[in-house]
């Protein structure tokens, strides 16, 4: 702001000679002057003539100068327009009622005029300063804007699509440190990950770029949702500042919707929600430092797997909803949130603590980024299966040596390390680029694989998982016979051979264990075969042309084949 014939003041006093002084002592520091008598009189110039600066006084009939400030400033919301006060008064309730209002200065009666004329320069020097600021401002929530499309195209745009998982993210500021990535595996298993990283804004979202890319690269080839987080951990060790870290709850929803293994580190208890009465039946707390904090986490001892049933639904929250506050200063806590559900239409769970949160918040502006996911599980979650069309067995004569042979061996600890499927598969889409085929052989690969280690190297019985506790107890087994695992072996041989227009893959696999009686073993009906195990071997006939197996049951071999033409 400088001094020229275009500056406009506004002077409000319903005293004329009190204006009329003024208006001569503004014109010489080259302002237009606009008068009025009363408060209400200023607004409608003010909104009107858009002033550079008011001088108002404090008494009038009508509206006073108090009343009057407060609705301009408030109007004029971030720019900036000087109020300096004509008082007579200068005891400091007067004064300090003057700056609760809004006021930027004080012109004491009877005017100085080069006192007036210091105000009106400190006044003009906070304008430009003002104005200046708002460029910035302005520069910068444009910057915003292009990092937050960008923050979305790269982190949230990938995510499942599907309204069975309804999720939120209410960010505290332009920016969230919460985040959500949600993509399915080959197996068609559904991973879904819920970070909270410190604090929140712009420097908070930063590290969700690599956690995006860790989680997507990892479930794509078919990781396991342990070797998943061993990658993110990694990656922010190597990202992250000091004091920063990352808040996280994954979960992996089976392709049978029987069971969803959780991992929760730092994170709110995850809620299981009955489908059919909305009582919560598992609290799936924490049992682990966030990501980010140390560098080996021991992260397949975080597992927790728990039975699904047709229906349920599956609660996620960052823990900025649980501390949210109410206008009365109260939080509003777990017992709320566990009562929203309860008290919930049968599919309006999501939309009734979302509106229960609203109405208990009021006006009171949030603190901490709010992130809230439900996952309803059932058939339409999954995705759509791609069945593989079998060719004909007789076709195929296999020997020892086809095109290529590919074996790979796990021996003692390295089976409690490494999850030879992904590797395999990569290999195979390496050497055969028949991208439309991995989510079949991953299928097969990974039944024959759990078959061998967990019946065949650890011994387990798959007639335990014949109910939800005996399901619990099978995995909690499973997993003491791998911590105390010091030997035992699966060996995966690969033979790959073309018959005219047909490639096939040979599939042999070989495990330590003592094998089982495969001559006599029962047949499964698989349109009415209900319980939680079984169901592997029929998925393997039904992909593969053929399954058999040697030896004393510990050798499997299948015939995988695909036409090249």
């Amino acid at each position: 702001m400088s001094s020229s014939p275009s500056l406009k003041a506004l002077i409000v006093d319903d005293e004329m000679t009190n204006r009329l002084i003024l208006r001569s002592l503004l014109k010489k520091q080259g302002y237009e002057t606009i008068e009025a008598e009363n408060g209400q009189q200023a607004i409608d110039l003010f909104r009107q003539d858009r002033p550079n600066m008011i001088f108002m006084d404090v008494m009038m009939p009508v509206m006073d100068g108090y009343e009057a400030t407060r609705i301009i400033k408030r109007e004029s919301g971030n720019h900036f327009i000087p109020v300096i006060f004509l008082t007579a008064i200068n005891d400091e309730e007067s004064l300090q009622a003057c700056i609760d209002v809004g006021g930027d200065d004080f012109l004491i009666k009877p005017y100085d005029r080069f006192l007036l004329q210091s105000k009106i320069q400190a006044m003009e020097r906070i304008a430009r300063l003002n104005q200046e600021v708002q460029g910035m401002y302005s520069l910068i929530h444009r910057e915003q804007e292009i990092a937050e499309q960008v923050f979305i195209n790269a982190v949230q745009k990938g995510n499942i699509d599907n309204p069975n998982i309804k999720s939120i993210i209410s960010p505290a500021g332009t920016f969230s440190g919460d985040m959500i990535l949600s993509e399915h595996s080959p197996s068609r298993d559904i991973l879904i990950l819920l970070g909270d990283f410190t604090g929140h804004g712009l420097a908070a979202a930063l590290g969700a770029m690599p956690v995006s890319e860790v989680f997507r690269a990892m479930t794509a080839k078919g990781f396991a949702p342990e070797e998943i987080l061993s990658g993110i951990n990694k990656k922010l060790r190597q990202f992250l500042p000091v004091g920063m870290f990352l808040g996280t709850q994954l979960i992996r929803i089976s392709h049978n919707l029987d069971q969803v293994t959780v991992f929760n580190a730092g994170m709110p208890p995850l809620l299981i929600v009955d489908g059919a009465t909305n009582q919560i039946k598992h609290h799936v707390e924490s049992n682990s430092l966030p990501l980010g904090v140390v560098d080996n986490l021991e992260v397949r001892e975080l597992a927790q797997t728990l039975v699904l049933q047709d229906q349920d639904k599956l609660i996620l929250y960052s823990d900025g909803l649980t501390e949210a506050w109410s206008e009365q200063d109260e939080e509003f806590g777990s017992e709320r949130l566990e009562a929203a559900i309860r008290n919930a239409d049968n599919h309006q769970v999501f939309e009734n603590i979302l509106h229960d949160l609203e109405i208990f918040s009021g006006t009171r502006t949030q603190a901490d980024d709010v992130t809230l996911i439900e996952v309803h599980c059932c058939e339409a979650l999954l995705p759509e299966f791609k069945p593989h069309t079998t060719v004909s067995p007789s076709e195929h004569h296999f020997e020892l040596k086809g095109d290529w042979e590919y074996v790979f061996s796990l021996k003692g600890k390295r089976l409690t390390e490494t999850n030879p499927v992904p590797i395999i598969i990569n290999q195979i889409m390496e050497m055969e680029g028949i991208e439309s085929e991995r989510q079949s052989l991953f299928t097969v690969l990974t039944e024959l694989y759990v078959n061998s280690l967990d019946h065949g190297v650890l011994g387990l019985q798959s007639s335990m998982k014949s109910d939800p506790a005996g399901f619990t107890e099978y995995f909690k087994l499973r997993e003491q016979r791998l911590n105390n695992l010091q030997s035992g072996h699966v060996i995966f041989n690969l033979t790959i051979e073309q018959n005219d227009d047909i490639r096939s893959i040979l599939i042999r696999i070989e495990d330590s264990g003592s094998g089982f009686d495969y001559v006599n073993q029962p047949a499964i009906d698989p349109l009415n075969h209900t319980g939680f195990s079984g169901r592997g071997i029929y998925l393997i006939r039904d992909l593969c042309e053929s399954l058999s197996y040697l030896g004393n049951g510990n050798i499997a071999e299948a015939i995988y084949s695909w036409k090249t033409v």
